[in-house]
């Protein structure tokens, strides 16, 4: 019995990943528009970072679905 190879993403990791990017992409956004703070640099430079994570923890989701982690 191997152990579970660790490049491969799981599904429950891809899932708490996207989970924690949408919270941090809520929480920036409601900053904004429901707090009146105003949209710097720094806020807009964060907002992509929050989407490249989001769009990271879709790809891990697809990735994990296609081939599960198999042991070695």
């Amino acid at each position: 019995m191997g152990a579970r190879k660790r490049m491969q993403p799981t599904k429950v990791q891809a899932v708490v990943m996207g989970i924690f990017a949408l919270a941090l992409l809520a929480n920036n956004t409601v900053a904004v528009m429901f707090e009146g703070r105003r949209a710097t640099l720094a806020y807009w430079i964060l907002q992509i970072l929050d989407l490249a994570l989001l769009l990271m923890s879709i790809w891990w989701y697809r990735r994990a679905a296609k081939t599960p982690p198999t042991r070695s």
